[in-house]
């Protein structure tokens, strides 16, 4: 397998409005700017983050982005957030708005809202706050009474139209990537991964990873993840400082999709190439989801994705 570089879902991020694929109504939103707080929601991969980004590149507003799945600690909002809301250099456009991207914020303790709220307030003259969620339900009243909710979940009128636009935006990244997909295995291609246009991608990069430069139906239906080595290491090496140097060295800033694909590629994996181990999967599940949760309160996040993995060898392996 070829050894990652820049992940396609960063290479190919759109970087403006224009090359957003979202409906109309979630569009009309910030065509013209960002005048108040939005809340993105929905389910993961639906562009909540690139939009947050294309809005603050489209309007060349002054950003501050922020990952609360990590940064989860009331100091970044007494100390980061603060001093970038409260300074002014001369390069800033007073007619413009400072912006906080706040990624992931369905995971943070009550105090850090608590501590956001009294920023939010005490800002209100010059910073706007844009921030994203995957549960909606987690995220506590006072909090969303501060936000305009934009749903990103597409409903089935607005997901005829789209797939055809993530059709065309996959079709334009295998030329870009000097890659080829037949027209039927396309079609499919987006529909097993619809709408999660971040999972498509990744599995894009997988083929690309694998050595394949024509994509046909047959190996769409075949399994495919540009996380299989993870996978085929849990199964087959059993050497944990290898393990170590591979999963550091390659994954270190990627724990959240490693984390994401342990919880849903590894159940596929497990299905189509080692059915042996089916029996295993309630267990395996149970353990993602306890790291995930691990996750948010973790300081470094690589010994939480480390843990997952040696814990799902040992499952695996009884």
């Amino acid at each position: 397998m070829q050894a990652l570089n820049q992940l396609f879902t960063e290479k190919y991020r759109p970087k403006n409005l224009d090359h957003l694929i979202l409906p109309d109504r979630v569009m009309a939103k910030f065509k013209d700017g960002i005048q108040q707080n939005m809340l993105f929601a929905g389910s993961p991969g639906t562009g909540k983050t690139s939009t947050a980004k294309a809005i603050v590149n489209q309007f060349e507003l002054p950003y501050l982005y922020i990952n609360a799945s990590t940064d989860t600690s009331v100091d970044v909002i007494r100390t980061r957030i603060t001093d970038f809301c409260s300074t002014m250099s001369i390069l800033d456009d007073r007619n413009k708005f400072k912006v906080v991207i706040l990624d992931e914020v369905d995971g943070v303790s009550d105090q850090f809202f608590k501590a956001l709220r009294a920023t939010m307030e005490q800002f209100a003259s010059n910073s706007r706050f844009i921030a994203t969620c995957n549960y909606i339900n987690k995220l506590p009243d006072p909090i969303l009474s501060r936000f305009e909710v934009i749903n990103f979940d597409f409903d089935k009128a607005e997901e005829a139209e789209l797939t055809k636009k993530y059709i065309r935006r996959i079709h334009e990244v295998t030329k870009a990537e000097e890659m080829a997909i037949e027209k039927d295995a396309l079609v499919e291609f987006v529909r097993r991964n619809f709408p999660d246009l971040r999972t498509t991608l990744n599995k894009l990069q997988g083929y690309k990873a694998q050595g394949t430069t024509t994509i046909g139906l047959d190996d769409v239906k075949r399994f495919n993840s540009v996380y299989k080595d993870v996978f085929e290491l849990i199964f087959n090496e059993t050497d944990p400082v290898a393990n170590y140097k591979l999963l550091v060295s390659e994954y270190a800033n990627r724990v959240d999709d490693v984390l994401q694909s342990l919880g849903q590629d590894l159940i596929e994996y497990i299905k189509q190439e080692k059915p042996q181990a089916a029996r295993f999967v309630p267990q395996i599940i149970i353990t993602v989801a306890e790291h995930q949760a691990q996750r948010v309160h973790v300081i470094d996040p690589v010994v939480t994705m480390l843990s997952c993995v040696y814990k799902i060898q040992t499952i695996v392996r009884q």
